[in-house]
């Protein structure tokens, strides 16, 4: 006597709303939408990325406090991570923490500027999920840009700060992060790499961005 066998259904992962959002981003592709339009849809399903959400890097308290989700500032695009983005603040004003730059962050929510990471000479805050795009590399979402590509940190200058020591914990962290997202050194840019802008502007200026290279070569 044969054994019935019970079939199973098929159970799809994705909803038809989410299969019709991604059929339309590839029909979009074919009319040269790619960048804007169809690579966040195709991105928000199909990264790959795990992100991570560090306490502690090398001895640096790592505080998690994110932009709030659907926030202009938050576009809450998905995906992969190729770059370091290092920034600095360009804001001198005494008491412009790491603590100070994620509260301007969040109250600011309607502005198109956000970053991953802001880092002083005490701590680091985390504004974003590392797998998710900031608009930070002054360059939109082209394909191998520093938005769509790179975790965005900035390193703060403000004047009652300890300026190499900010630099310090920013290479610890850039270390951290190589390791976590299997980078390499090649892959650490300069903001100015995607844009025409002086940034970041006193390891520029100075001749220290070698030195900062070279800080992160201890930790990685």
């Amino acid at each position: 006597m044969k054994r019935k066998v019970k079939k199973k259904r098929l159970r799809f992962r994705f909803s038809l709303a989410q299969v019709l959002e991604v059929a339309l981003a590839l029909f979009l592709m074919g009319y040269g939408l790619y960048h804007w339009v169809a690579l966040p849809i195709i991105d928000k399903y199909f990264s790959t990325v795990i992100a991570i959400e560090p306490s502690n890097v090398y001895g640096v308290e790592v505080i998690t406090d994110f932009i709030k989700e659907g926030s202009h500032n938050r576009p809450g695009i998905k995906r992969n991570i190729k770059y370091i983005v290092i920034h600095e603040t360009g804001n001198p004003k005494a008491g412009s923490t790491a603590e100070n730059h994620s509260t301007y962050l969040k109250k600011n929510s309607k502005v198109t500027n956000s970053w991953h990471y802001t880092v002083d000479d005490t701590e680091i805050y985390h504004h974003l999920p590392d797998d998710e795009v900031g608009w930070h590399a002054s360059d939109g979402l082209k394909k191998n840009g520093g938005n769509l590509n790179g975790i965005g940190i900035e390193i703060c200058v403000n004047s009652d700060g300890d300026f190499d020591t900010a630099v310090e914990n920013a290479a610890k962290l850039t270390a951290y992060l190589l390791h976590a997202y299997h980078l390499d050194m090649n892959d650490i840019k300069q903001h100015g790499d995607f844009t025409s802008k002086n940034c970041p502007q006193t390891l520029r200026d100075t001749g220290k961005w070698e030195d900062f290279i070279e800080l992160v070569k201890i930790y990685y």
